[in-house]
């Protein structure tokens, strides 16, 4: 093999292999090369082919099978939030920042929810409301089911992509450092009561109400245009 070629790193040749994936038009479900045929492409060794495959299927990018071959996986939102979750927890955002992420997610996927939320969706929600009341006494377990009934309300927009996004916004948001002050019962009462008029908005299909109590809900105004603190996201 040409020798500078052998010198391809790990990292190189990850995006040289997703470039080829791009490039022939491989699609959810095909068949790529072996890894003899990937080594001898990039003129690299069969270890480097492997570790970079190896990398691609954690990312949820190929699904390897020992005797059908590799092949480019389907579209999942919970590996894209894995993947995006890791990220964002090391670049260490600006809270207020994931604030701002949230709100606007939300507020935009509200009339995408009132168009495509079906019936059994709508029971689901209730439900997160019920368990949020009935955990009142319980702090994290009612957090929990405050987040699953925005995690939810995001999924019944019907966007696979908007999901996988807006999921790690609002899992990053439930950080027990921020949401510990609203870890009452007479706290968690008053946000399933704000949830249930958002979703009673919602099943009507009064756009105009819904986005209202939903930014009431989570304080647009005070929360959203806010001067950012000076020097980006580093600030703890």
């Amino acid at each position: 093999m040409p020798a500078e070629r052998s010198r391809i790193t790990i990292s190189e040749l990850s995006e040289r292999i997703r470039s080829h994936i791009l490039d022939k038009g491989y699609t959810a479900g095909t068949k790529i090369e072996t890894e003899e045929e990937l080594a001898e492409l990039f003129g690299v060794s069969r270890y480097k082919i492997r570790t970079v495959l190896g990398a691609l299927v954690q990312q949820g990018v190929l699904t390897k099978s020992p005797r059908r071959g590799t092949y480019v996986n389907e579209f999942s939102p919970l590996a894209a939030s894995e993947n995006l979750l890791f990220q964002y927890r090391v670049r260490e955002f600006d809270l207020n920042e994931f604030i701002e992420a949230r709100i606007v997610i939300e507020q935009a996927i509200i009339p995408l929810v009132i168009r495509r939320i079906t019936p059994v969706q709508i029971t689901k929600l209730n439900e997160a409301i019920n368990q949020m009341v009935e955990r009142k006494y319980t702090p994290k377990q009612a957090d929990a089911a405050d987040q699953e009934f925005h995690l939810k309300l995001i999924r019944s927009a019907g966007n696979e992509l908007l999901s996988s996004f807006s999921s790690v916004v609002t899992l990053l948001f439930h950080r027990e450092e921020y949401r510990s002050k609203y870890w009452d019962p007479e706290t968690v009462e008053r946000l399933a009561n704000e949830h249930r008029l958002i979703l009673e908005a919602i099943a009507n299909g009064d756009e105009k109400l819904a986005l209202q109590r939903h930014g009431e809900h989570l304080n647009v105004r005070g929360r959203v245009g806010t001067k950012r603190h000076p020097g980006g996201h580093r600030r703890r």
